[in-house]
C-alpha cells in the first residue's frame, strides 16, 4: 500500500516500524539518524528523477524516543512549503529510508516506501482571465 501525499498540503505521516517476528515498535529515538530519498517511479525503474529528500537533520524525519508498543516510531513531515516543492503532477514514487546508528555509522535499518503523489489544483494561474 502506498502512502498518499498531496502537493501543497501540510501533512505528517505516522509510521510504525517493527522487526520481523516482533509486535512492539522499535525504539529509534536515541543513537540513530535517518535520511530518505524519494524518486519518481516508472514501472520497475527506481532511478527516476529526484523528487524530495527528508532527514533527521532537516527535522522532516522524526525518530520517536520511547514509542508506545503500537507506535508510531517514525514520522515523515511535509510542511506547506515542502509539499509545494513537489512536482505538480499525479505520479508514483519510491523512497528508501536509511536509519544509521550514530555510534558506528552503519545502516541499522532500511525501509522502502511507495508513494502516490497527487497534484494540486492551483487556484489561479497568471494566464487565467475572468
Amino acid at each position: 500500500m502506498a502512502i498518499r501525499i498531496q502537493r501543497g498540503l501540510n501533512q505528517t505521516v505516522d509510521v510504525t516500524y517493527t522487526l520481523a517476528g516482533q509486535t512492539a515498535a522499535v525504539d529509534l529515538g536515541t543513537g540513530f539518524t535517518g535520511e530518505m530519498i524519494i524518486r519518481e517511479r516508472d514501472g520497475s525503474d527506481l532511478q527516476g528523477k529526484l523528487i524530495d529528500t527528508l532527514s533527521t537533520a532537516n527535522a522532516r524525519v522524526v525518530l520517536v524516543s520511547s514509542p508506545a508498543a503500537a507506535g508510531p516510531n517514525i514520522q515523515l513531515k511535509w510542511d506547506t512549503e515542502d509539499s509545494e516543492a513537489l512536482p505538480n503532477k499525479t505520479q508514483a514514487a519510491v523512497g528508501d529510508l536509511r536509519i544509521t546508528a550514530t555510534a558506528t555509522g552503519e545502516i541499522a535499518h532500511h525501509i522502502r516506501f511507495g508513494f502516490d503523489i497527487s497534484e494540486e489544483v492551483v487556484a489561479k494561474l497568471p494566464s487565467d482571465t475572468l
